[in-house]
């Protein structure tokens, strides 16, 4: 689960052939040939520059995020900015072909940074610019109008990966899987997801945006929204994954 993070104001370039992009190019596995052959498919996608940047710190380089598949950095494609996803050497899987198709379902959806290329060992992405949304929630200025908006479109974007029948699988989470921004809300990070398993996407992230968790506490005080109603619709809506029923979660933030 990779976290994209929002700030890269002290963003830096990694050259190409520097020990920095290295690193980060093959982690944790460094390999000279791999890195070899990732730079040149990285030419292959048209990317001309790597940035550094983020919260999380990599071999001494920061990166915009890192989870059990990959890590996420900011790059240049064609003179457009965008999120690069980069499989680690020591990955579950072999490619991320298997993630580019849930993520491609999820844009057919409308719901998910656009994919913009891919290859056997990375993913180009717009680039969610924001916030975490837990980083978000706790800021002291957004009042109950955003709030109610930024929660509704969070949960529209979940009803319809459930309407698509894919369960992005890590929404329990969702400080980590979705990104606040000045024109968008985002849900990033399918890299768990399936179209095997019963969709809960609503169920999961309304349980952590109304029910339990940093988020929801945070949001408690802005919207007042009473935690046993929520339990009550998002239970009802579980059981029957109706638009009557989604809707009747949406009224709680109204």
């Amino acid at each position: 689960m990779s976290r994209q993070r929002a700030s890269f104001s002290s963003s830096s370039e990694l050259a190409l052939g520097s020990p920095e992009l290295a690193k980060i190019l093959t982690y944790p596995r460094g390999d000279d040939k791999e890195y070899a052959a990732r730079l040149l498919e990285l030419k292959c996608l048209g990317v001309t520059a790597v940035f550094a940047g983020g919260r999380t710190v990599i071999g001494g380089t920061s990166v915009a995020g890192k989870g059990c598949v990959g890590l996420v950095v900011k790059a240049k494609v064609h003179g457009k900015t965008c999120a690069l996803k980069i499989r680690r050497t020591d990955a579950n899987r072999p490619t991320m072909h298997d993630e580019v198709r849930y993520h491609s379902i999820a844009n057919g959806a409308g719901v998910g940074p656009g994919l913009v290329d891919h290859s056997d060992n990375f993913m180009l992405m717009e680039f969610a610019e924001g916030a975490t949304i837990v980083e978000w929630a706790q800021s002291e200025t957004i009042d109950a109008r955003q709030a109610s908006a930024v929660v509704r479109s969070a949960l529209e974007q979940c009803y319809a990966l459930d309407r698509a029948g894919l369960d992005h699988g890590e929404l329990s989470h969702v400080d980590r899987h979705i990104i606040v921004g000045d024109a968008k809300v985002a849900v990033i990070d399918f890299e768990s997801a399936s179209t095997e398993r019963k969709v809960a996407n609503v169920s999961a992230a309304g349980q952590s945006l109304l029910v339990s968790g940093a988020v929801a506490g945070a949001l408690a005080k802005i919207l007042h929204v009473e935690k046993e109603a929520a339990i009550g619709v998002l239970k009802r809506y579980k059981r029957d994954q109706t638009r009557e029923n989604f809707d009747a979660i949406l009224a709680l933030v109204s």
